[in-house]
């Protein structure tokens, strides 16, 4: 594996200090988020060096303002971004930007009773489940080790979840009990996963 990929979350969101399920919906940045941010850029532009590299993001708004944040820091173009449909964060379909997952156990009882049976597979009206998500992020990263070189990711929580379980070829349990920090990032290369915290 000749890559070497720093993957980033985006920052904390308006939606993500108020508990709501955000999915392809979309909220801002909040001041929280922005600082975040900037701690991160900071920290990767040490481990960057002014070493070239290829800039790759979703292209929901919150991963466009993350992105365009680590850009004026690290000294990248915005322009030079390769925005990607693959890195969109798992879409709930109809309950994309619903209140919390406690309202959506009250409203959808049953439904949410199929999602503890069978988490993994699970999809929410006109949404995906995670293998539906893995299964567009595995030719992303296979890609990106034939491309090698050095890679800046901007994704999701859940999408960096799946990101890192496939290059680790971890299990769907390991896969879910993974983390989805918003303050560190981490460096994916040569088959193993480092936690970078912001300084």
């Amino acid at each position: 594996m000749s890559a070497t990929i720093y993957l980033i979350r985006h920052g904390e969101t308006t939606w993500n200090r108020a508990g709501r399920l955000q999915g392809q919906a979309d909220s801002p940045l909040t001041l929280k988020g922005t600082q975040q941010i900037e701690a991160v850029s900071n920290t990767l532009k040490r481990y960057l060096k002014n070493q070239s590299l290829t800039f790759w993001a979703s292209p929901l708004g919150r991963t466009q303002q993350t992105a365009a944040i680590i850009c004026d820091i690290i000294g990248i173009d915005f322009e030079h971004i390769k925005f990607d449909e693959r890195l969109k964060e798992i879409t709930l379909g109809s309950r994309d930007g619903y209140s919390s997952w406690h309202a959506l156990k009250n409203d959808f009882p049953e439904d949410m009773a199929k999602r503890e049976e069978d988490p993994w597979n699970y999809r929410h009206p006109k949404g995906e489940s995670s293998q539906m998500v893995l299964e567009r992020i595995e030719p992303f990263i296979q890609e990106l080790e034939l491309l090698s070189g050095t890679h800046v990711v901007v994704a999701h929580g859940v999408v960096n979840k799946i990101f890192r379980g496939l290059y680790l070829n971890l299990n769907h349990s390991q896969i879910f009990a993974l983390d989805r920090p918003q303050e560190s990032f981490h460096c994916l290369s040569e088959g193993k996963v480092a936690t970078i915290e912001a300084l």
